[in-house]
């Protein structure tokens, strides 16, 4: 298994892909000397740079197998006892910015979604389990890192509008949403070109690998503007966090659910006063109503999947 992700080195500007490791997983005495004498816990991230396999996490996934074993074995080389701290392959949590594993406008050609795809959801909202995949869109221009705020545009006291879809023309105010949620969903990362009319049990050899989206929601764009404005309350700059990782399907079971039958999901929102952590959605991947496979196939009905396409596999119940 192998955790992409993108990050910039402290004081550069170029992105660079790579692979995530803990700090459990280095046995030398020398980088281990380094991280007690820098106060780096053992549950820390680090970094193995591994663009000379590939540059991106879609080519990277494009590459399939090959580029999984060049990586792991470049891991092992790098996190063995011979490893040695001034390695241009070891990036320390301490000398990073972490980025979306993808740029949604470059490696991103299409942003799917599924909706209504728990079976807790649907019966929390009192609507019936779908029979078809509900499918809507995002943009690549939607994903923002992980740990990057979320524009809001949110209105004052005295504004006299609410959200941004009331008036046609531009409004006193940069009002966009006073009704911001949260989704955290499994997100599906394409890693080969699905041909048309795939079949579900065929779907899994053409999934890279797995992340996790935050999929930003709009309500009152959504559910109130002139009628109901899906896209917009959908996909405005910066409504899809995305990652840290996307992680390979190689050590995920391989059965009818492409690995992703139970996975545990949850989203936590971190209070602004006390800082307190509230769990606000918990379900599994096994409440899905189509599973990963029937989702990739559905879809190829109707369009050609490529590498890096990314489809958000829906959103689990409240528990709030």
């Amino acid at each position: 298994m192998v955790k992409l992700a993108r990050i910039v080195r402290k004081g550069t500007k170029s992105p660079v892909l790579t692979a995530q490791v803990s700090s459990s997983s280095f046995v030398s005495k020398d980088i281990q000397t380094y991280f007690s004498n820098n106060n780096i816990s053992s549950t820390d991230v680090h970094y193995i740079d591994i663009s000379s396999i590939a540059t991106t996490a879609s080519v990277f996934l494009s590459l399939g197998d090959d580029a999984i074993t060049k990586a792991n074995l470049l891991i092992q080389e790098v996190t063995s006892s011979d490893g040695n701290i001034r390695s241009n392959n070891v990036i320390f949590s301490n000398q990073v910015k972490l980025l979306s594993p993808m740029d949604g406008q470059s490696e991103v050609g299409k942003f799917l979604c599924i909706g209504m795809n728990y079976v807790d959801h649907c019966t929390e909202q009192n609507l019936p389990v779908p029979t078809v995949p509900l499918v809507f869109s995002k943009f690549g221009s939607c994903i923002i890192s992980p740990g990057d705020s979320i524009p809001r545009y949110g209105p004052s006291d005295e504004s006299d509008i609410t959200h941004g879809g009331i008036n046609a023309k531009l409004d006193k105010e940069q009002v966009v949403t006073s009704k911001l949620d949260y989704e955290v969903e499994l997100g599906i990362v394409i890693g080969k070109t699905v041909p048309r009319f795939t079949k579900a049990e065929d779907a899994h050899k053409y999934i890279g690998g797995y992340t996790v989206i935050h999929d930003v929601s709009a309500r009152d764009l959504q559910l109130e503007a002139n009628g109901g404005q899906w896209l917009l309350g959908k996909a405005g700059d910066g409504y899809a966090p995305m990652g840290p990782v996307i992680t390979t399907l190689d050590e995920f079971q391989n059965d009818e659910y492409a690995g992703a039958g139970d996975l545990h999901i949850e989203c936590r929102l971190t209070q602004s006063k006390d800082g307190k952590k509230m769990t606000v959605q918990s379900s599994s991947t096994s409440n899905l109503v189509f599973s990963t496979p029937q989702i990739v196939s559905y879809l190829s009905k109707f369009m050609t999947l490529h590498p890096g396409d990314t489809i958000a596999t829906g959103v689990s119940y409240d528990c709030v």
